[in-house]
Parts: structure tokens; sequence; C-alpha cells
């Protein structure tokens, strides 16, 4: 699709009355840091410290099994440090939107999708930590995983019936089904929120294209980070033993392609990264 049959999709699900929510103002101030060349790790400790589910988020990165830390980080200054500041204020962003969208109605819903998007970014973070693809940087990586189904939140808090498929089955949704069902697109309302909130535009194209059934038509970048997100995906089917068929029929080429070109085979390392999966 072009952007202008997406700006035209972004008109109808805005007049459908979906509101896109604003950044919090500690966001604000962690992204004028990063536009701040000379603000390192202390700058950002003294901001992200205003906010505890924020700092708390940070914290569970950085001691999370994907980062393999061998001593405990004890302060947050410490642990932007390690984690880097790209990847801190990814960590933050998302942490954000969580924040912005609770809802105390919807806790059960929002806690099973915030826990799969964390899951997926974690597999996404220990696979590019793993591979280390040719031009994927990790907060790249890291903002594609957290964010890539975004949308899914905001439309949950806008229509409680969208919301309950997430409640009736124990197996992950058919996307594309719900989204028909509701008259809606979870990918561009994912877009919509990337926009709104500043993620890059690599970042934004993964959240717009990451079920695109044609991976040759998109940009090198974007096909990378896609790839990734989809083998998170897939490693938790694995797990579940839901539904595949996406994964099988359109990502698994690209993702091989991806990782043998940095030298490792697709069941080598599905092997090594299942052992991450909750």
């Amino acid at each position: 699709m072009t952007e202008a049959d997406d700006n035209y999709l972004i008109d109808a699900i805005l007049a459908s009355g979906v509101k896109i929510p604003p950044m919090p103002t500690v966001l604000f101030d962690v992204l004028a840091l990063e536009r701040d060349d000379a603000a390192g790790s202390h700058q950002y400790a003294e901001v992200i410290g205003r906010d505890p589910a924020m700092a708390g988020a940070v914290f569970r990165i950085i001691g999370s099994p994907v980062m393999g830390l061998r001593t405990k980080v004890d302060s947050l200054e410490k642990a932007i440090t390690v984690l880097g500041l790209r990847t801190t204020v990814a960590v933050v962003r998302s942490e954000g939107l969580r924040g912005v969208l609770h809802d105390p109605d919807l806790a059960a819903v929002m806690n099973t999708l915030w826990q799969r998007m964390n899951t997926v970014a974690d597999l996404v973070l220990a696979t590019v930590r793993s591979v280390r693809p040719r031009g994927v940087r990790e907060d790249m990586a890291f903002q594609a995983g957290i964010f890539h189904d975004c949308g899914i939140a905001v439309l949950c808090r806008r229509d409680p019936f969208y919301a309950q498929a997430f409640i009736e089955s124990d197996a992950w949704p058919d996307l594309a089904a719900l989204d028909v069902r509701h008259h809606t697109n979870h990918a561009v309302v994912g877009l919509m929120v990337a926009r709104s909130w500043q993620l890059p535009q690599d970042v934004a194209q993964t959240v717009r294209h990451h079920h695109d059934p044609h991976p040759e038509a998109l940009p090198e970048p974007v096909r990378s980070l896609i790839a990734l997100v989809q083998f998170a995906c897939h490693l938790l089917a694995q797990r579940e033993g839901s539904d595949d068929s996406e994964w099988e029929k359109v990502w698994k080429g690209p993702a091989e392609t991806l990782f043998q070109s940095a030298g490792r085979d697709l069941p080598g390392l599905e092997e090594e990264l299942l052992s991450l999966v909750p």
C-alpha cells in the first residue's frame, strides 16, 4: 500500500473514534536529552528516576536472562550505562505507552499484551546479540519488538469487544480476522502510535508492515527488523503450539537469509533461544 492509502486508512480510523494518547512529560524530557550530545547516563538517570515505572522497566531489562549479566546492577545510572542510551530510550518509550494506556477495567488484557510484547522484545534483543546481523542496531530491533503490536493495546482500550478476543481464548487470536470483524487494522493504528511517539522511521514501517505477505517489496532494513520480530513470534508459537502459518508461508525465508548472512543457521538458533521463552 502507498503512503496515500495509509493516510486514508488513518483518517477512517480516527473518524471511528480511536485516539492516540500523548506522550508523558518525562518521555519528552528523555527525548530532549537524546538530542543533547553532551547528555550521559547521569543526566538520563536523573530524569528517568522521576518515574518509578520507567526506572523499573530499565531494571527489568538489565536483569533479564537476555543480558546475561553475572552481577546485579544496583543503580539506575549503571543500568543505563550497561544498556546503552539508545536502548534505554526505547525501554522508557514502551513503558510510557503502557502507562498512558493503563485501564483498571482492562488490567488482565493489558498485562497479557504487554507481557507478550516484552517477551518478543527480549527475544529480538537476544537474537541480535547472538547473531549480530549486519546493519541492525540493538535499540532499533528492541523498539520493533516492543512496539510491533502496540496498535492492539490502543484498540482494546477503545473497544471492549475487541479486547474480549484476548480473554476468550488461551491462544493468540487471529489478528487479521479480528481486524476485519471490527473494521480496523491494528498495524495502521500502530503506525499512528509510532508517528505520534516519534519512533524512528524504520521502526514505524516495521510496525506498519509486520504482517505484509510480500517481504521482497520492503526496504532491506525494514525487512530485517520484521524478520527478527517474526522469528520471536515463531518461537512463542513453537512453545504455545499456536498457529505458525505466517512464519512458514512468508517470513521463514527472509529470516533464514538474514541469519545465514551472519553465519548462523535457523535450527541452531531456534534451539539456543527457545530456552529463553517463558
